[in-house]
């Protein structure tokens, strides 16, 4: 991951109220027709002589306006965004006239250096831009087990890559075993699936690198996760409890996450969950090798 800063401060999200309604006090010569006609820029700020990752977006048509690098989202006429990566980077105004009119105009700026503080997370999961994930290879990478069942080795029960297909057999899944990937794409926070016989899903994802805190098998609160993942419209391989009816997660315990590794834990689907069982199932996966 060449352009990602590892800083351990979180970004915040930026999100902004939108700008006050446009008023009856422009004339109909005064609505904008189109996006040639769009008054605005988008600017790095610079920073020590270079283009810094904090952007300074001013729009000064009578327009509702809506700025966005793919992650970040700012509802304002004008403010900041802090972009995520160096190098070229592309930022959409979608802007709305006085009739309810849209329009959206693209503004290329370039990045010289991450001054602004940016979650590693974003550069573990997405790369320089977009990374592909895939089962670890030559040990277990899907297993059950007590406690936080993070261990795959120390679980009860686990299977390797080449396994996990025997798993799904039958049951009317997908083959998301051996060959099946994941590729985690920054701009949009898209994540697109592709099973092992090249069947395509895309769905978003959202994480959250706060400290998970449960139950651990004596019932002490312990932070049994770094943070949590979750997906709409898509899903991580596998997400199916085979000893709870194929019920599919939608959330997830990161237990690891670097650059070369993801290791992924969600508790049994019984219910009532058994705090004193403490099982759980996991995951671990590497990028794929380029």
């Amino acid at each position: 991951m060449k352009n990602i800063l590892y800083s351990v401060v979180g970004v915040a999200i930026l999100t902004f109220a939108a700008c006050e309604p446009i008023t009856d006090t422009y004339s109909e010569g005064q609505v904008v027709a189109s996006a040639s006609e769009l008054k605005a820029t988008a600017e790095a700020v610079v920073v020590n002589g270079k283009n810094s990752n904090k952007v300074y977006v001013h729009c000064t048509s009578p327009v509702l306006c809506q700025w966005t690098d793919g992650v970040n989202t700012l509802s304002a006429t004008e403010g900041y965004l802090t972009l995520l990566l160096t190098g070229e980077q592309t930022i959409t105004l979608t802007a709305t006239a006085a009739n309810g009119s849209k329009f959206t105009k693209e503004f290329t700026v370039t990045i010289d250096e991450l001054t602004e503080p940016v979650d590693p997370a974003y550069g573990y999961f997405c790369g320089d831009g977009a990374k592909k994930w895939t089962w670890i290879h030559g040990t277990r990478c899907w297993c059950n087990g007590d406690g936080n069942g993070i261990d795959c080795e120390a679980c009860w029960w686990g299977v390797e890559d080449d396994e996990i297909a025997d798993q799904m057999d039958g049951k009317g899944l997908p083959n998301e075993g051996f060959g099946a990937t994941m590729e985690f794409v920054l701009s949009g926070k898209k994540m697109i699936k592709t099973d092992a016989d090249g069947n395509v899903t895309t769905g978003k994802f959202e994480f959250d690198m706060t400290p998970q805190k449960t139950d651990n098998w004596d019932g002490v609160v312990d932070n049994w996760a770094i943070g949590k993942l979750s997906f709409i419209n898509t899903n991580i391989l596998f997400p199916n409890d085979v000893n709870h009816d194929l019920d599919v997660w939608t959330e997830y315990g990161i237990i690891e996450l670097t650059d070369d590794r993801l290791v992924l834990a969600a508790r049994t689907h019984t219910v009532p969950y058994d705090a004193s069982a403490g099982e759980h199932w996991t995951w671990i996966f590497v990028p794929v090798a380029e």
